[in-house]
């Protein structure tokens, strides 16, 4: 009887173990040692595309940063160049009110001489 429960706790230990050796099966599904260099090899190519993107990235970002300081240089001149047609309207406006000033001075200064030859 002791005989039997002994055989019977070894037969357990064997099949526990069993599924822990590998089959036929398994070892098939194992990467081998090309499999590993392949993957390395494309770790490699993928690292060196991220390294040329990042890359290309700054140099975007560099662009990106020059852009964006000229297109603040350039609201800068507008706004300077709006000033300057807002002083020019003004000016020509004031231009305007003179010479229609002196086009009615001029008018009555004629109309005065010839008033004045005609009185003569």
């Amino acid at each position: 009887m002791n005989d039997n429960l002994m055989l019977e706790q070894i037969m357990t230990k064997i099949n526990e173990m069993s599924e822990l050796v590998a089959t036929k099966d398994d070892l098939t599904r194992f990467a081998t040692k090309e499999d590993f260099q392949r993957l390395e090899n494309k770790v490699d190519t993928n690292t060196s595309r991220i390294d040329e993107l990042n890359v290309k990235m700054d140099k975007q970002y560099d662009q990106v940063k020059q852009n964006t300081q000229l297109i603040e240089r350039n609201f800068k001149q507008i706004a300077k160049n709006s000033e300057q047609l807002d002083t020019l309207n003004k000016h020509s406006t004031r231009q305007d009110d003179l010479i229609a000033t002196l086009a009615l001075r001029a008018v009555e200064q004629e109309s005065k001489l010839r008033s004045h030859i005609a009185h003569s």
